[in-house]
């Protein structure tokens, strides 16, 4: 009986997953057959259909959003984007925020200065002020967790929030964020109250992208607003499907099919075209590529990446914050270490030596500058995955011998570790991205 039951629910599997293909064709067939612009093409780009014959006309507006949203439909047709993501770098106002006009002026809208993070992130551009941008978004968050349309309302909006928390991703928050939670728990408390196509499907895209789990009934109510014809609708009640609430059904499946961000594959493949010193088999490749993408680590203004450049004390420290996605969590200066105060590093280390994953070299000094050495990297991932009381236990003759024991059981070390050599950029991103997993 066990038996018959297992075939049917395999059954039953393999037929949905039929059936869901075949949906999602209708879909993009009634998606190709309207007036494309830059989401449409992102929808079906998602999807992986071919847009070669597509195009876009190129920008020119006043309205930075209009820039956004094309360099995220232009990256799906393999366009260059250079102009415009110059236009949207220089739209950054000195408070972070993308303004709401390309001169520079307007503080009201949201949504621009989300999508300049998104549109830049998508476009593996990493060269604007990151902090402030963060700095900016957070700040804007309302008290229940959510997201206004516009700066100072106090009505939050679902899918403002739901798009705030891919731009914290694009920034480097994850899940474990406060700012990431109280997002998330906004929607999940108000979703029912205010339900349509277009919040579900951002809702899963949100969560897909901070690498939450999407349960399956939230997918199967998003299909709840599929129209026999392909088409979705905004609203249960409607009986007619919409262009705009079927870009977004459509980019919300591919996600959930994917299990990750279409955002998160724009910034990769773009990511990956930066470096004229990095190809595909050069070892640490996927790892560094993981990491830019998560704004852990960049590379220098020349375009070169520089894999085998020695990793320097206050460097780590912010491979070790970044990675682990506590970026957010960085505020206070430290006046413990001499060499520190009017360091660029100091607040990033004040974490990493508050968290107890780093320690100074005695004698009031921290010795930012100095290259970091295989045997205290092991250290300090050790530390910062919990074992250190683990590591103490174990006796040799060097201090560090039960630090590297503990990090091999744990898989945390790079290939060809040794102790006393220092560890290189590619070296040390293998290792962060162990230790974030």
């Amino acid at each position: 009986m066990k038996k018959f039951i297992a075939l049917i629910l395999i059954f039953v599997s393999i037929f949905s997953n039929i059936a869901l293909g075949l949906d999602l064709n209708g879909t993009v067939d009634y998606l190709k057959k309207e007036e494309l612009e830059e989401w449409g093409l992102l929808a079906l780009y998602s999807q992986g259909e071919s847009i070669n014959t597509k195009s876009l006309e190129k920008i020119h507006s006043n309205i930075t959003t209009d820039y956004e949203a094309y360099v995220v439909g232009a990256l799906a047709l393999g366009e260059d984007v250079s102009r415009e993501v110059e236009i949207i770098k220089k739209a950054q106002m000195d408070n972070g925020k993308f303004s709401d006009f390309i001169d520079g002026s307007g503080e009201d809208l949201i949504n621009a200065h989300i999508w300049g993070i998104i549109s830049l992130y998508s476009a593996g551009e990493d060269g604007f002020d990151k902090t402030k941008a963060l700095n900016w978004l957070r700040k804007n968050q309302n008290g229940d967790g959510g997201f206004p349309i516009y700066r100072g309302d106090s009505n939050s909006d679902l899918d403002m929030t739901a798009m705030a928390i891919v731009a914290y991703k694009a920034l480097g928050l994850n899940k474990d964020s406060e700012e990431v939670k109280n997002g998330i728990g906004f929607i999940e408390e108000n979703i029912g109250r205010r339900e349509s196509c277009e919040s579900i499907a951002w809702h899963i895209m949100a969560r897909i992208s901070v690498g939450m789990e999407v349960d399956k009934s939230l997918y199967n109510k998003l299909l709840e607003y599929r129209l026999e014809d392909g088409s979705f609708k905004h609203l249960k009640s409607m009986s007619k499907g919409s262009y705009m609430a079927t870009w977004h059904g459509v980019m919300a499946l591919s996600d959930y099919q994917r299990k990750g961000s279409i955002f998160d594959k724009l910034n990769r493949l773009n990511s990956s075209k930066k470096f004229k010193d990095l190809k595909d088999k050069d070892y640490g490749y996927d790892e560094i590529i993981d990491l830019v993408s998560r704004s852990v680590v960049s590379g220098y203004p020349d375009g070169s990446f520089r894999p085998n450049n020695e990793v320097k004390r206050a460097e780590f420290a912010k491979f070790l914050i970044y990675g682990l996605g506590m970026q957010g969590e960085i505020s206070i200066s430290t006046n413990e270490f001499n060499d520190l105060k009017s360091h660029w590093a100091n607040q990033i280390v004040a974490l990493a030596v508050k968290k107890e994953y780093i320690k100074g070299v005695g004698n009031g000094k921290f010795a930012p500058e100095d290259r970091i050495t295989g045997a205290q990297v092991a250290a300090m991932l050790v530390r910062a995955k919990g074992l250190e009381n683990e590591a103490k236990e174990i006796k040799g003759e060097k201090w560090y011998e039960g630090y590297i024991r503990v990090a091999e059981k744990n898989n945390l070390l790079y290939e060809n570790f040794d102790p006393n050599s220092y560890a290189t950029r590619a070296q040390c991103a293998v290792s962060i991205v162990k230790l974030s997993r």
